[in-house]
C-alpha cells in the first residue's frame, strides 16, 4: 500500500473544493439518489440516502490519500477492487473521520465497513459498472441485557390488562399482549412485524402457526426472501384471538376496503382500524419499556438492570437467549 498519510485538515478541504473526475461523477449520482429519493422514498430511503452521503464523503477524502494510481480519474477507476480495498482500509484504520470519537467496538467498526460495501455496490449498480464485492464481516450480536427482561416486560403487560374487566379493556392493551407473544416466538424485527399479514396465520386442530418473511439488516443481498413458518406458543394463541375478535371490531368502523394486515392501529389514534406503521409499533414499545423502567426505578433496580427501551435491543437479547440454549441443548 506505500507511504500514503492522511491528509491534514487544510489537505482535505482542499481536496473537496477541488474534486476530481472520479468525485465529480460521483457527486452526480448522488444527487441523482437524492431526487431518487425525493419521488419514492420506498425506492431510497431517507436513511440509505444518508448512508450514501456518508460514503461518498469518505471517498472524497480518500482519492487524494492514494487509492490507487488511477482512482480519481474515473468512477470505474475508482470502484475498482485495488481503490475499494485501500478504501475499506482507510475506513478501519479511521483515517476518513472527519470528527474526534472514543468508539473502540470492533461490532461498530463491521458494521460501518458493511455500509460502505453496501453503497459501494449500489454506486456501481446505479452507474452499470462492473464491481466484485468485497467480503463482507460476519454479524456478531452486541453484548444484550439479561433475557429475564422478557418476564418484566410480560408481567407488566398482564397487570395494566388486569386492571379493566376483559369486555372493557382498551383495544391497545389487548394488541399489546398479543404482540408482544408474538415477538418472544417468533423474534421479528420491526418491518417484519408491520408486514405480518391475516393469511400468515395458519390454524390446525392442534397448532397455530404463523410464517414470517425474514428481513435481514442490510437486506437478502440479491436472494428471494423465503417465508419461515414457525408455531407459536398455546399462550401466544389465546391472546392473538382475543386480538383478532377486536380487530374485526375496528375494521367494521371504516369506510371502504378493509386491511388485510394483522396489526392495526387502534383508539384513540386517527388511524384506528388502519395498518400501525413500524414507527407506530416502536413508539408503542418504546412508552412500555419507560413505564417499566419508572417501576423498576421505584423499586431500586440498579441503571444497569433496567429494560432496553429499544425494539431491536430487546429482540437481540432474546435471539441471543435462545441461540445460547440451542448449543447448550446440542
Amino acid at each position: 500500500m506505500g507511504t500514503t498519510v492522511r491528509l491534514n485538515h487544510e489537505g482535505i478541504d482542499r481536496a473537496l473544493l477541488n474534486p476530481s473526475p472520479a468525485i465529480t461523477q460521483l457527486n452526480r449520482l448522488v444527487d441523482l439518489f437524492r431526487a431518487m429519493n425525493r419521488f419514492d422514498k420506498d425506492t431510497v430511503s431517507d436513511a440509505r440516502l444518508k448512508q450514501l452521503e456518508w460514503v461518498a464523503g469518505e471517498l472524497a477524502i480518500a482519492v487524494p490519500m492514494g487509492l490507487s494510481e488511477t482512482a480519481g480519474e474515473s468512477l470505474r477507476d475508482l470502484l475498482a477492487p485495488e481503490a475499494v480495498e485501500v478504501y475499506l482500509f482507510f475506513g478501519r484504520a479511521g483515517y476518513l473521520r472527519t470528527m474526534p470519537t472514543v468508539d473502540t467496538d470492533p461490532t461498530s467498526v463491521d458494521a460501518s465497513e458493511r455500509i460502505r460495501i453496501y453503497c459501494l455496490e449500489a454506486f456501481a449498480r446505479q452507474a452499470k459498472i462492473p464491481f466484485k464485492t468485497p467480503s463482507l464481516p460476519g454479524w456478531a450480536l452486541r453484548p444484550t441485557v439479561s433475557a429475564r427482561f422478557r418476564d418484566v416486560i410480560s408481567e407488566h403487560l398482564q397487570l395494566e390488562a388486569g386492571k379493566w374487566p376483559e369486555v372493557d379493556r382498551p383495544d391497545a392493551i389487548v394488541r399489546g399482549l398479543a404482540m408482544w407473544g408474538v415477538m418472544c416466538d417468533t423474534l421479528p424485527r420491526l418491518g417484519e412485524l408491520e408486514s405480518m399479514r391475516l393469511h400468515d396465520l395458519t390454524l390446525t386442530e392442534e397448532t397455530l402457526s404463523l410464517a414470517i418473511t425474514r428481513q435481514p439488516q442490510g437486506g437478502l443481498r440479491g436472494k428471494t426472501p423465503e417465508p419461515e413458518t414457525v408455531e407459536l406458543t398455546e399462550v401466544t394463541g389465546q391472546l392473538l384471538a382475543q386480538w383478532l375478535e377486536r380487530r374485526a371490531g375496528l375494521v367494521l368502523q371504516l369506510q371502504g376496503g378493509a386491511p388485510t394486515h394483522l396489526w392495526l392501529s387502534t383508539p384513540p389514534h386517527p388511524d384506528a382500524g388502519l395498518p400501525i406503521k413500524r414507527r407506530g409499533i416502536s413508539k408503542w414499545y418504546l412508552k412500555t419499556a419507560n413505564a417499566v423502567q419508572i417501576e423498576q426505578d421505584a423499586a431500586g433496580v440498579p441503571e444497569s438492570e433496567l429494560v432496553p427501551t429499544r425494539w431491536e435491543t430487546m429482540r437481540r437479547t432474546l435471539l441471543a437467549e435462545r441461540q445460547a440454549t440451542e448449543t447448550e441443548s446440542r
